[in-house]
């Protein structure tokens, strides 16, 4: 590990320690608890010379940082570093934004994070599906990125709706009970990739690591290159043993059902491939999927639960064992109740509505009209109405064909 990442885990680790010791003396001070509520839309201030501000416009698909502070809530941090993030949500009117607290000054934090992705929301004109779909994995135990939304301002001027979301770090490892020190992977875009045996090299591009990016790429993809092996190797009935080894597979059918039942069109089973999730790994145990960027969820209300699941050589093996598949079906038929019990699904998605839509009509730089953003919510709350309708009908109905 590099010097500025054992500095990280300290933090990580000490602030862990200071709020478990606190007590109620300072149960009235801000928190990220604070910062990640979502019952109420946020004021964040960003203040940047007007200089590297442009730069950061005009270079909005690279990644270069600038020096920025940043004010929430009475909180203020000074010299932070400020970049433009994304994939397709790179934007020049409206860049979406990483902030690293201790970019320039080492050890510092905010709110005892060391980043904060702000989603400028410009591929989702709902701008609510990513804080839904988040919201239906931590419900069902699954840990997953805390959101808020904010309205930005850049040197006082109004810049917009964007959410405010949860960096997977350290910071969020230790809050989900993993060790901070431990391995954690982003899976990126280099190509479509669909669980098929690649090269070790091959892997260190799939999967960028966000941990330990000292250690050699055979103990960083070693584990990744033999679990992928293990998945493509015809072992007959050892074969869910041998990539239980490498992977929590249980764990991995439930990420895929929550994605299905969320009708995800770019997750683990995208049409572009494997996406949109990290990888963690605790020294050598078996990696566990965290969800990331869900702003294609919601794509339709009859999403077939089964969408592309021959294409994925790690799903399609996992389908031929009984009990995974039957792992699989139960946690659709889990996601479909919890989402119709009361109404949740409905009434967070109005709840959520009711606190951003206003502040949506005013937004200066949104890449949609007013009536675009009300048809995109219209629909989220049918889909919210109907769409455990219609998964309960299609897990009957593939348990039945069995």
């Amino acid at each position: 590990m590099t010097a500025r990442q054992v500095m990280r885990v300290a933090l990580v680790l000490a602030s862990l320690t200071l709020a478990a010791t606190a007590g109620a003396a300072r149960a009235s001070a801000q928190t990220a608890d604070h910062l990640f509520d979502d019952r109420t839309l946020h004021d964040l201030r960003l203040y940047i010379h007007e200089r590297d501000l442009d730069a950061l416009r005009v270079h909005f698909d690279a990644s270069m940082f600038f020096p920025v502070d940043v004010v929430w809530g009475g909180v203020r941090v000074t010299t932070a570093g400020v970049r433009s993030r994304g994939l397709a949500s790179r934007n020049a009117a409206k860049p979406a934004l990483l902030l690293d607290f201790d970019r320039y000054r080492s050890g510092q934090t905010f709110l005892g994070l060391t980043e904060l992705a702000l989603d400028n929301l410009v591929t989702d004109s709902s701008s609510l599906r990513e804080a839904a779909a988040m919201a239906l994995f931590r419900g069902l135990a699954q840990p997953a990125p805390r959101e808020a939304f904010t309205r930005l301002y850049i040197n006082d001027i109004y810049q917009g709706v964007y959410a405010l979301v949860e960096s997977i770090d350290a910071a969020f490892l230790a809050r989900s009970g993993y060790d901070p020190a431990s391995y954690l992977f982003e899976k990126v875009y280099v190509g479509r990739f669909y669980g098929e045996e690649r090269s070790l090299k091959a892997y260190a591009q799939l999967f960028e690591a966000r941990t330990r990016e000292l250690e050699s790429d055979s103990v960083l993809y070693g584990p990744i290159r033999e679990l992928f092996e293990e998945v493509n190797h015809d072992s007959g009935g050892s074969w869910r043993g041998r990539v239980g080894r490498y992977l929590d597979l249980d764990q991995f059918v439930t990420h895929v059902a929550i994605e299905m039942f969320l009708a995800e069109e770019d997750g683990v089973l995208g049409f572009a491939g494997m996406a949109n999730f990290y990888m963690h790994r605790s020294g050598a145990g078996p990696h566990r999927l965290i969800p990331w960027d869900k702003d294609r969820t919601f794509d339709s209300i009859a999403f077939p639960i089964f969408t592309r699941a021959s294409e994925n050589a790690l799903f399609k093996r996992a389908m031929t064992h009984e009990d995974l598949r039957a792992r699989y079906l139960d946690v659709l038929e889990q996601c479909a109740r919890a989402a119709a019990d009361g109404g949740w699904l409905e009434t967070d998605i109005r709840r959520l509505a009711g606190i951003v839509s206003p502040a949506i009509r005013e937004d200066p730089v949104k890449p949609y009209s007013n009536e675009q953003h009300d048809a995109a919510v219209a629909f989220l709350l049918e889909f919210a109405r109907q769409r455990s309708r219609s998964v309960l009908e299609q897990v009957a109905a593939a348990r039945a064909a069995r």
